[in-house]
């Protein structure tokens, strides 16, 4: 929504008076990429395991990043004391990528990588070194695939291992911006000879607690996010013989998750990323088992009654952070529940395109406005309270995966929203129901208001707005509250609206008012 701003014109010299909107400030946690150019570019770091290092793959996931930073206008450089071997479209080769590495100590190894001894070939004790080597403005950080697969407790690993090492980085770089991920699939993952996939139960329980320390570091001010690795590689076609490493594709996979995420914390003068709703926010849910019809998608529903939660919602799952109702009988358990959470676009900002990334067990059916957005695992036609999802999930990992969903939105969207989700079960006997969701929106920047005097003319610019009509007040005293209805003339024309006034030599103030 447009705030009312006041544009000032004297006799002999003209003032600008733009209201600043929140998009175009130095946001806490993001990169301003206006702050950067070729001579100082974005350094990023990049830390992990093998999947980062060159040990399957030369540049990993690396050489895919490099050409969609480049070819977005994204002045950056890898930073780091270990180095892959170029080739065409892969230049930025440095990183701290070490094979075998684990979070904490101690290593798990029998041999040295890089200089260390395997003993110390984890990442508290060599990130320190790398961080007196090199100070980057962010840092890529993908492990805990060796904690999980050598059996380490995945509670302990996310929830004091992975937050000492955050302690660290950020106790020497305060200002870095941290990517942390959830690692990828583990099933039937064998390495030199060791049984990882006999632990790939727990990769889904880490990268639940790892949500929750992302989610609350971030609450508190750190600027930390979390990229999704688990859902965007696909363990079925993205992961090579040994079921850990990932494949071309898989890398490639990685690479795109990256480049999202390192859009959705840039601030940069046109286009842009925002993360609308982060994987294990809180939604309000109704899990009474009442059919609500279609109004309770809409923007004027009353869900004040409703329970409120943070995600996963759901029940019969270890990985349940907000357990809901299924009605006490468990051969009937209600076959739809439902969800709602409030989406602010941010200010002077637009939405034209939505990436949903959905988890759902089994089925969902997604609202935005009180207008069906999309389906997933859905059957066609009207959807009523007794559907039952057209599939039973089968395959690698389906209860722990987010499904995407690109929309381009019909209008484009700003402001406050509405997202609405329905769940439903297979089967009214199923002992589990599952809900998450992540909301990622891109779009454009409108334009400030402008003042400028053409001839004998003052004129007012804004951008047009769908939201609100304005009219333009005047008055000679900004304090004595005295505005009156100027009845400008008013012309729209490519997106912007001109109010056109005659210039006075007497000082005015302007306020554009619905």
């Amino acid at each position: 929504m447009l705030k009312a701003m006041n544009l000032h014109t004297c006799r002999r010299a003209f003032f600008f008076c733009a209201l600043l909107f929140g998009v175009f400030s130095s946001a806490h946690g993001q990169i301003v990429l206006a702050n950067y150019s070729t001579n100082n570019p974005v350094k990023i770091m990049a830390i992990g395991d093998s999947i980062t290092d060159d040990c399957e793959y030369n540049g990993a996931w690396r050489a895919y990043l490099q050409p969609l930073l480049d070819n977005s206008g994204y002045p950056f450089t890898f930073v780091g004391r270990n180095h892959s071997n170029p080739s065409a479209g892969f230049t930025k080769t440095a990183h701290e990528g070490y094979c075998g590495s684990v979070i904490a100590p101690p290593g798990v190894l029998t041999y040295s990588v890089y200089s260390y001894a395997g003993t110390n070939v984890d990442l508290q004790y060599i990130v320190p070194d790398a961080l007196a080597a090199n100070t980057p403005d962010l840092i890529l950080l993908l492990i805990g695939a060796n904690d999980i697969g050598r059996g380490r407790d995945p509670g302990q690993v996310a929830s004091n291992d992975l937050p000492h090492l955050l302690d660290t980085i950020f106790s020497i770089a305060p200002n870095v911006n941290i990517i942390c991920c959830k690692i990828t699939s583990l099933d039937n993952a064998m390495i030199a000879g060791l049984n990882y996939g006999q632990y790939s139960g727990n990769v889904y329980k880490y990268n639940a607690y790892l949500q929750a320390v992302i989610n609350q570091r971030r609450a508190l001010g750190q600027k930390v996010s979390l990229a999704d690795m688990f859902s965007v590689v696909n363990p079925t076609t993205m992961i090579g013989g040994d079921h850990l490493h990932p494949n071309p594709a898989g890398l490639q996979a990685i690479a795109q998750e990256f480049f999202t995420r390192i859009q959705a914390i840039t601030v940069t003068t046109n286009q842009f990323t925002t993360t609308l709703i982060h994987g294990g926010d809180s939604w309000k849910y109704n899990d009474t088992g009442v059919d609500l019809g279609t109004n309770w998608s809409q923007t004027n529903y009353d869900d004040s009654a409703w329970g409120s939660g943070p995600a996963r919602l759901g029940y019969g799952d270890s990985t349940t952070v907000t357990t809901v109702g299924y009605g006490g009988n468990t051969t009937n358990r209600n076959m739809t529940t439902y969800f709602r959470h409030l989406i602010v676009v941010p200010n002077h900002g637009v939405i034209t395109n939505l990436q949903y990334r959905l988890l759902r067990v089994d089925g969902g059916v997604a609202y935005l406005d009180g207008l069906e957005a999309f389906r997933s695992n859905m059957p066609g036609g009207p959807i009523v309270y007794t559907n039952a999802a057209a599939a039973a999930l089968v395959g690698f990992d389906p209860s722990y995966t987010y499904y995407p969903t690109n929309i381009a939105t019909p209008n484009p969207i700003s402001g406050t929203n509405i997202i609405a989700v329905e769940v439903h079960k297979i089967s009214p006997s199923k002992a589990s129901m599952g809900f998450d969701m992540e909301l990622i929106g891109m779009g454009y920047y409108i334009p400030s208001p402008a003042i400028s005097v053409n001839g004998g003319n003052v004129l007012l610019t804004w951008p047009v707005n769908s939201s609100a009509s304005f009219s333009v007040y005047a008055a000679s005293d900004v304090t004595s509250g005295n505005w009156t209805n100027t009845s400008a003339t008013i012309q729209t024309n490519g997106g912007q609206v001109t109010a056109t006034l005659p210039l006075s030599s007497a000082t005015q103030f302007f306020r554009l008012q619905p």
